[in-house]
């Protein structure tokens, strides 16, 4: 059955909702500038970057037997967090609910209430419940299998000073005592509640469709990497 959204890892069925339709799968638009130049015909189309799209708005059309628990919705239907679909299940989007709900009546005399809401999501579907991935052996090779580069959160455990290679991004590491973790989508360096920024030097690494080398140079004991698998 595909009358189901999931909010924040609770179901919209728990507070007797039910999807009427499903948003369409939607691929998001890539950033671009268009620059028309004199003397020249159509446009000159600039890139803002690498796999850098906009925000899509995806929209599930609901409906509640009654107006009984309008004010558990309306507590639970705010702000931020991730979105699942029951016609892309298995992985989710971070979103925001960016849209005043109005229930509507659907037929006169009818309890039934219609709404819609509207979820501003970042343009990549992240897969659920992936495992961590564990090397102890440097030169080992890790295959992405999404559709656009993935930004890992890698945890360096060793001590002193660390160059890690994650195909051709360079990242080095002083200091380190224990572990340090490298949390590219926040794009910082840290070591459980402490800084490392300082101590680090170089890019943060991602991981990009197909196979990645990875390895490193130091006293490193293993690499735990959570990898943050996405497609468009």
């Amino acid at each position: 059955m595909n009358d189901w959204f999931e909010w924040n890892g609770k179901r919209c069925t728990e507070y007797g909702i039910h999807v009427s339709e499903q948003p369409p799968l939607t691929l998001p638009a890539e950033r671009v500038t268009f620059t028309d130049v004199p003397g020249r015909c159509g446009s000159l189309t600039t890139l803002e970057g690498e796999d850098v799209y906009e925000d899509m708005v995806l929209t599930a059309q609901c409906f509640i037997q009654s107006g009984a628990r309008v004010h558990e919705i309306a507590a639970w239907l705010r702000g931020s967090g991730t979105v699942t679909f029951a016609n892309r299940p298995g992985g989710f989007y971070h979103a925001r609910v960016v849209n005043q709900i109005p229930f509507e009546k659907i037929l006169r005399g009818n309890p039934h209430l219609a709404f819609a809401v509207n979820f501003r999501c970042k343009p990549f579907w992240y897969l659920k419940d992936v495992a961590p991935i564990t090397l102890t052996q440097s030169g080992s090779f890790v295959t992405n299998p999404g559709s656009v580069h993935a930004e890992p959160v890698i945890t360096v455990y060793g001590t002193g000073a660390i160059t890690l290679m994650v195909d051709m991004t360079i990242t080095e590491m002083e200091s380190v005592s224990g572990s340090v973790t490298l949390d590219t989508p926040l794009m910082e360096a840290y070591s459980g509640t402490n800084s490392m920024n300082s101590a680090m030097s170089g890019d943060f690494p991602v991981l990009l469709p197909g196979q990645n080398a990875v390895s490193w140079t130091g006293a490193v004991n293993k690499i735990e990497i959570q990898p943050n698998w996405r497609f468009l």
